[in-house]
């Protein structure tokens, strides 16, 4: 079971390449299993700092103009996102109740609200790539930055809003994986004082760092990006289920 979650972050950091999903989408629906939703995305949020750092050195064709319009208020934004889910795991608020079995389990607002960003960030991530709007840099840093500190989702919303102002690719990688880095920092600096760490084996974490580290290098160099409908359709469908059975009380 120990080497369920690193094999998992090493598995999803290079079907990043295939699949058009983030690592914490797809890192984050296997923490679920294991994990209440709250440390879920903390945990998904540290291997997602490092995963960023490793990016941010590797990609260093930044456009800084972009970084302090849009980064700046992601990273504030972040923050303020990653207290309120801080909030909301301390206060927890049962929502209803469908427990018929031994199967499923009350819903509380906060499992009810990632379940539900999940099923809805399940198709958006998918639908929306290669897509973008037109909004001043500033809004769109504080929606993806208060829902990356909120529930993990970030990087597609990220994307959407930067995709038109960067047309170069390895500036517009290099400015999404700094602004990344300083979003996960804001964040996890909530996470790491106010959730519950007690219940987290840090040696499997640091293990699922090294393996997601070492799964975007065997991507970078090894694997060309390359776009799989099926892929996408499949992974889509399953964490649409997953978000559902949180709904209902199955996780």
């Amino acid at each position: 079971m120990f080497w369920i979650i690193p094999l998992v972050a090493f598995l999803a950091s290079i079907l990043t390449f295939f699949s058009g999903f983030g690592l914490g989408t797809l890192l984050m629906a296997a923490m679920l299993w294991y994990y209440p939703p709250e440390l879920a995305i903390a945990l998904t949020a540290l291997v997602h700092l490092l995963n960023s750092a490793v990016k941010s050195m590797m990609n260093r064709h930044v456009q800084w103009r972009i970084v302090w319009l849009f980064g700046i208020p992601s990273m504030i934004a972040a923050f303020f996102g990653a207290r309120l889910l801080s909030m909301l795991s301390e206060q927890p608020v049962l929502l209803y109740d469908l427990t018929y079995s031994a199967f499923t389990n009350p819903v509380s607002f906060l499992s009810f609200l990632i379940g539900l960003f999940l099923m809805i960030f399940s198709i958006a991530e998918w639908g929306i790539k290669g897509k973008s709007v037109s909004a001043p840099l500033w809004i769109g840093g504080i929606i993806s930055g208060f829902m990356g500190g909120l529930s993990g989702h970030q990087g597609a919303l990220r994307s959407l809003f930067l995709l038109r102002e960067i047309p170069d690719v390895r500036t517009l990688v290099s400015t999404l994986a700094l602004i990344g880095l300083l979003t996960d920092v804001a964040r996890n600096a909530v996470y790491l004082n106010a959730l519950p760490w007690e219940k987290v084996d840090v040696f499997q974490l640091l293990v699922t760092g090294i393996a997601a580290t070492l799964g975007v290098l065997v991507g970078t160099r090894m694997l060309k990006k390359v776009s799989i409908q099926f892929l996408q359709r499949l992974i889509t469908l399953g964490i649409f289920a997953l978000g559902s059975s949180m709904l209902l009380g199955l996780l």
